[in-house]
């Protein structure tokens, strides 16, 4: 669910990251962000004006609107870049759009998380044993040429090890399907060539973790990929 997403993702905002949250409506993810997880500064993207207004009232009621700059309009015109340790792209049915700003917007020297949301239409699936969604490939990194590099390219058993140390927790979990795994392995390494085409170099790509949000409508499952972005 939305709560379970959010509360698991508080934790690992620290108090001097700076997040980014394109739409942020009117702060469901922002006001938990600087409230309870203590950033230092979040930048919300809004195109709705009622939304803005609740938006900057809601910041206000909360005692956190010098930590949060509203920006009202559409996210792929905002002038911003080399600012987020943490980008959370909400939209749906798909944030696709919105993935350029977001690799533009992580802090070149040292990247950050995205988490990408997207509607998942089921299909039929088969059982899987915890091993294979542990051996299954998750790491993305392409060279100078925009090819991908197979020595990079690690595996989920090890980098979920390296990680966190918690492999069965993070990615075996029971909403973890073949076709979102697939999803998430292809939006790992459209996110790496991005990134190269952005900032000129090689970057590496892992996924962490993917949640089920909930279920959208028949057949179509809202689901959000953690992935982790760093220069290479």
């Amino acid at each position: 669910s939305y709560f379970c997403h959010r509360d698991r993702v508080l934790p690992h905002i620290s108090r001097v990251g700076v997040c980014y949250c394109p739409p942020p409506g009117i702060g469901y993810f922002t006001l938990p962000y600087l409230v309870h997880a203590g950033a230092a500064d979040v930048h919300a993207c809004e195109w709705n004006p009622h939304a803005v207004r609740a938006l900057q009232r809601n910041l206000e009621l909360n005692g956190v609107s010098t930590r949060c700059q509203v920006h009202q309009g559409d996210n792929r015109e905002l002038p911003l870049c080399d600012i987020a340790d943490r980008v959370n792209l909400g939209l749906i049915p798909s944030s696709e759009e919105g993935w350029p700003v977001a690799c533009r917007l992580l802090k070149k020297d040292s990247g950050g998380i995205l988490h990408i949301h997207q509607n998942m239409t089921s299909r039929p699936q088969h059982s899987e044993t915890p091993e294979a969604c542990l051996n299954s490939p998750v790491g993305n990194i392409l060279d100078s040429s925009g090819n991908r590099t197979n020595a990079e390219f690690s595996r989920r058993k090890s980098t979920a090890a390296r990680n966190c140390g918690k492999p069965s927790q993070m990615q075996c979990s029971g909403a973890l399907r073949r076709n979102w795994q697939e999803w998430a392995e292809s939006t790992s390494c459209r996110i790496a060539s991005l990134l190269l085409e952005v900032h000129g170099h090689p970057w590496r790509t892992c996924v962490q973790h993917i949640e089920h949000i909930k279920s959208y409508a028949p057949h179509v499952d809202h689901v959000v990929l953690d992935l982790e972005c760093r220069p290479a």
